[in-house]
């Protein structure tokens, strides 16, 4: 049956709309919860912050729970949570009402063969930190003659309009959805671009942005753009096989890239040919002229104690981390000081023990001579006094001046040759000890706070707000204490870069959520934590040991390195099914320890 110009239209606004949907709805996270600025919005085209390729993104959700750990912990409500967003469903009951008004004659399954479609999405972190803006890119077959007849309704209608041209005379339009929520997109031959905003675009005026116009025009005419080339990628064809998610580090370390010094990003591969373990694989960008001693771990977890709910070596550049901590700092020179002085990565830990906002650092001393050590010790403890702490509303009064900025005092003591430990209280209702038991509670602030210390000791400068952790750390050192290192297997040691206890992060866990939602102030929350949170907090305990390592030679030139995931196998239970997985989760055919 031969469709009337106005059906063709209405159609089209429909595939544009499911294309849309495909990120807002199915993607919440990366939905807008505020409405769209109308002006330029900051981000640098040739570098997104996260990019996706995928054959489906409709079966995105579904494809990751058959990782055997997330399909326990996730359950199929991540499906159905994405299935069912409010906005899908929204957006399905008006194209419904929109079919009905108009007697289109066309079926629900036209949504899922929209949703189906292979599509490459480049993603921007929003002001709000998450990653909020986006171009979907898709090639669709034949939908180049359903527009053809785009420009004759967009001079008509109220919700869809042209906005500019992009070279070649290619039209740009603009969709109102709702309020303060508006797509832009344009086509050329068989393929769409959408925006998330007109912002990515257009500046404040309407105008085009030159290079993001350049950008979306070469994506138009041939389907590529700067993601390969900024993440050293191959070319992805036009129909993907599975799925493929990139997400810079930059993003995932909330800046502070400081910290993951030779880490680029991070990259997860799904092959639909592979087994429930074998589907996915991860992979890290690697820098390694970036990497402090090549990210060689042992000596970090030798010096932590055992037991870590969790631990991750940070590939840290001690230069750029200095350069931070003085602008924090009364004097830059004191902080150059603590970067000249360390070395290689850096590590932190949580312990069940302990809470989630107090895990213990540690990080190597690049000199062993007296002079080095003495100029680092200087450094650290001014530093330290300059640093931490907070107002004290009443030891400020115990002084006898409440005009002065008052702290309490540093404590400095030495627990032996070479061992020189600071610790200054801090008020906080967070914190990991009770102000009643202390010998200066007539001072604290608040019923709890925290004794943040920091140590220099046999090589090693330790740091956390729960003194216990760093007391812990030393025993390690002095050989009175369990290493992490000993739970870890030997030859794996140097390349290891994570590991977690499934048990001990879900007892923490749970034990910092009730904490937060008290009975008499949130039962609301606290129910639905139960509810929702407990069980799969619960399932995911269940795992033995996991651990994620690097290969043991890296490339000499930046490229991707395969990172391998191990379940370690627990002494003593050789014949449990745990045990049979102490080998690569992704690498099929490994054997184990």
């Amino acid at each position: 049956m031969k469709m009337s110009r106005k059906k063709i239209a209405i159609l089209v606004a429909v595939l544009l709309i499911l294309a849309a949907v495909v990120i807002q709805a199915i993607w919440r996270p990366f939905a807008h919860r505020k409405a769209t600025p109308t002006g330029e919005v900051v981000l640098d085209i040739r570098h997104p912050d996260a990019v996706i390729d995928s054959e489906a993104l409709s079966r995105l959700p579904r494809d990751i729970l058959r990782v055997p750990l997330l399909h326990d912990v996730l359950t199929q409500d991540f499906v159905d949570y994405y299935e069912a967003a409010n906005t899908r469903l929204s957006a399905e009951g008006t194209l419904r009402r929109l079919a009905f008004e108009h007697h289109l004659d066309w079926r629900d399954e036209l949504m899922r063969r929209v949703f189906d479609e292979p599509a490459h999405v480049l993603l921007w972190r929003s002001p709000d930190g998450r990653l909020g803006y986006w171009i979907l890119s898709v090639r669709r077959n034949g939908l180049a003659k359903l527009l053809q007849g785009i420009g004759n309704v967009a001079a008509s209608d109220t919700q869809l309009s042209q906005v500019a041209k992009l070279s070649g005379g290619v039209p740009v339009y603009a969709l109102k959805l709702a309020v303060g929520r508006t797509l832009l997109f344009a086509t050329k031959d068989d393929r769409l671009v959408v925006l998330s905003a007109p912002g990515v675009l257009l500046d404040e005026k309407g105008g085009l942005l030159g290079e993001r116009a350049d950008a979306v025009s070469d994506m138009l005419s041939s389907g590529r753009d700067d993601a390969a080339r900024a993440y050293s990628l191959d070319a992805q064809t036009d129909t993907p096989k599975g799925h493929r998610l990139v997400v810079s580090a930059n993003y995932l370390s909330f800046g502070y890239q400081a910290f993951f010094s030779g880490i680029d990003a991070l990259r997860f591969d799904f092959s639909p040919n592979g087994n429930a373990a074998t589907s996915w694989r991860t992979s890290a960008l690697i820098q390694p002229g970036k990497l402090p001693q090549r990210w060689n771990s042992a000596d970090l977890w030798r010096a932590l104690p055992a037991n870590a709910a969790a631990c991750t070596s940070l590939p840290a550049d001690w230069k750029e981390a200095s350069a931070l901590l003085g602008k924090v700092a009364d004097g830059g020179d004191a902080a150059a000081a603590i970067g000249d002085g360390l070395t290689g990565p850096a590590a932190v830990c949580w312990y069940a023990k302990s809470t989630l906002v107090a895990p213990v650092f540690v990080a190597r001393v690049k000199a062993q001579d007296a002079a080095s050590i003495a100029s680092l010790k200087t450094a650290l403890g001014k530093t330290f006094g300059d640093v931490i702490g907070a107002y004290e509303a009443k030891a400020a009064k115990a002084q006898g001046n409440d005009a002065d900025y008052r702290r309490l005092p540093v404590t400095m003591r030495e627990q032996g040759a070479g061992v020189t430990v600071w610790q200054r209280p801090v008020s906080a209702r967070s914190g990991t000890a009770l102000s009643s038991k202390a010998s200066f509670a007539s001072q604290l602030s608040a019923e709890r706070y925290f004794p943040v210390t920091l140590a220099l000791a046999h090589g090693y400068v330790i740091f956390s707000p729960d003194a216990r952790l760093v007391d812990d750390t030393l025993a390690v050192l002095d050989k009175r204490y369990p290493a992490l290192a000993d739970t870890l297997a030997a030859e794996r040691l140097p390349r290891t870069i994570l590991t977690l206890v499934p048990a001990s992060a879900a007892a923490l866990i749970e034990r910092e959520a009730g904490a937060a939602l008290p009975a008499d102030q949130e039962a609301i929350f606290r129910n639905a934590s139960r509810t929702h949170l407990t069980p799969k907090l619960r399932a995911l305990a269940h795992y033995p040991p996991l651990s994620l390592t690097l290969p043991q030679s890296l490339p000499g030139s930046t490229g991707w390195v395969p990172v391998e995931w191990w379940f370690e196998r627990a002494k003593g239970d050789a014949g449990s099914a745990n045990a049979a997985a102490d080998a690569p989760v992704d690498q099929p055919g490994t054997e184990g320890d």
